[in-house]
């Protein structure tokens, strides 16, 4: 049996980025489940939004052999483009439930927020190789 062994050092936490025009905010869901709180580490700039912390592993088993690994664990990092300017001396605040860090970042006063989207529709096709 083989594992795949991952090169990189850490990992990326998944997560989700939303413009909530109505609260003028943008809302970030990261999942990091099992992180130590007092690790997560949040940074923001005007146009980006880093996380950092530390999952850690729990006892390892001492008999049986793996039949699936999927779960990461040890140092993370996520950097987050956001989509509009933000307001560094505003009401930021986080929240760390269930395994979700949520945080709430107020949209600057002067940041353009597009009020209409664009559908591009496009065929792909299928090439084989």
């Amino acid at each position: 049996m083989e594992f795949i062994v991952r090169s990189r050092l850490g990992f990326e936490p998944n997560a989700d980025v939303v413009v909530d025009e109505e609260q003028s905010q943008v809302v970030v869901a990261v999942e990091v489940a099992g992180a130590d709180p007092d690790s997560l580490r949040v940074a923001v700039d005007n146009r980006s939004l880093t996380i950092s912390g530390v999952r850690a592993e729990p006892a390892r088993i001492r008999h049986g052999s793996f039949i699936q690994k999927e779960i990461s664990y040890g140092a993370f990092a996520k950097r987050i483009h956001l989509p509009v300017a933000v307001d560094l001396l505003g009401d930021a605040h986080a929240n760390y439930a269930d395994g979700v860090l949520v945080i709430a970042l107020p949209i600057s006063s002067t940041a353009y927020v597009p009020a209409t989207r664009t559908e591009i529709r496009m065929i792909v096709k299928r090439t084989l190789t």
